[in-house]
Order: C-alpha cells, then structure tokens, then sequence
C-alpha cells in the first residue's frame, strides 16, 4: 500500500512492535521527529526514514506537515537492499526529484486499477534512486570530513598525531578512516603528516635563500644532516642539488 498524507494538526505515531512488512517514509513538506534506535532525528523535505518489518517506529508529524509513504513486501526485498547497499534507518537525504517523481508515480500506479502492475516497477525504481542518492551524499560527506582532516594536520603537522586520533575526530573507525584517507589523498594519513615537512623544504628551497641548516631547522629538523638523508631518500637528490635544478630551470 502507498500514499500522500498530509496532517493539519500535530500527529505522533507509535508502533512498538513496528510492521509486518517494510515500510519508506519520504517527508514532502514540514517537519517531522523520529525516534530510531534512541537517537532523536528532525526531518524535513527530501529526509526519509526506512523501517524493517518488526522494527519499532515513532515519529512525529509537525502541524502542515506532508509526506509520502508505502508499505511493501516480497522475497526479494532483503536481497535488493543488500545490492543497493540500503538498511532500515534514517536517511538525510538533499531534496532529490528522481526519488520524488518515482515515488509520486508509483502511488498513481498503484491506484489505477490497469497499472498496479507498473507500480511494482514504480518502487523498484524508488529504491534504486534513494540508493544513488544516499551513496552520493556519503561519498560528499566524506569528501568534506576528510578535506577537514587534510587542513586539521596542515596546522598540526609537527605534533605527535595518531591514527586512533584522527579517526576519532572525524567520526569514523580506524579502518574505515584509513581506507577513506587512502582513498581520496593516495597515501596513509601519519605518511601525509610525515611528508609535509619535506614539501615544506621544497617550497623553501624554491622561494628563499635561506641556508640548507636555517631551512632544516625551520622545517622541524633539529639536525641537517638527517635532514639531508631523508630529503634524498624521498626524491632521490640533496637539498642542495634540488635547489640548483630548479635555479637551473
């Protein structure tokens, strides 16, 4: 079953022991509260919430607010969602118009007596559009926390940085950080913290004339000969020699 609701009057809906089948709840207008796993959400346009069967529900409609909602089953929907890579739990999401358009279609569907039949094309559509969409908004999502994280070690490069830290911070584990990190920079994140200040050394090397010690001691190296060997394990020159190629040049 599937439908447009829109509630006048604040509305609060509880189910302790939830459905019997799955159910998607996509806010058209207003706001609406709910209460998954603890964890209080507000959602408002494009926002959606998915429920398993037997998953408690509660949520909240605003006063005004609007939504669209079905409710389904089949043997086939656990296998779908895994290849869609969607669970129950809140989903928010940017207003999208595919999700909206497959949804508004297969509520039109599945009331024309001649095109229910279509409506179960109608919801495997939405399914597939709400996985573009929430997959799109991770990848953004990370993009951002990790871009944070670049400028967060930029500015604490010559402090003692761990990974259990820097995944701490950005909300994620160990493993999953490490893997977004690679991902998106090329390189671990205690390798990048390492390397600034040889691209430091670089920069300097470049634009001043300052001496190779004056260099390696403003770069956090306190001996210039250690500066020098590992300068040249990483690019394969001295200091010295870089600077005169790039003069050179």
């Amino acid at each position: 079953s599937c439908g447009f609701q829109s509630t006048p009057l604040p509305n609060t809906v509880i189910r302790k022991k939830g459905r019997k089948d799955y159910h998607i709840l996509l806010i058209d207008s207003g706001k609406c509260e709910v209460l998954h796993k603890d964890k209080l959400y507000t959602l408002s346009r494009g926002n959606l919430a998915i429920y398993a069967p037997k998953e408690e529900q509660k949520y909240s409609f605003s006063s005004g607010c609007s939504s669209l909602w079905c409710h389904f089953c089949g043997n086939i929907v656990e296998e779908l969602f895994h290849s869609c890579n969607l669970t129950s739990g809140i989903y928010l999401l940017k207003p999208n118009k595919e999700i909206f358009e497959s949804y508004s279609t297969l509520i039109q569907r599945f009331h024309l007596s001649n095109k229910q039949t279509l409506a179960n094309a109608s919801l495997l559509e939405l399914i597939y559009h709400i996985s573009n969409a929430s997959t799109q908004t991770e990848h953004t999502r990370s993009s951002d926390i990790i871009t944070e994280t670049l400028a967060y070690i930029n500015i604490n490069y010559n402090k003692q940085l761990t990974l259990d830290e820097l995944a701490k911070k950005a909300g994620y584990s160990k493993s999953r950080f490490s893997h977004l990190f690679f991902e998106t920079v090329g390189t671990s994140p205690i390798k990048y913290q390492k390397d600034i200040p040889l691209k430091t050394s670089c920069e300097l090397l470049h634009s001043t004339n300052l001496t190779i010690t004056e260099i390696a001691q403003s770069c956090g190296f306190n001996d210039s000969l250690y500066f020098t060997r590992i300068f040249k394990k990483k690019y394969k020159t001295s200091p010295t020699q870089y600077r005169l190629s790039i003069q050179n040049f």
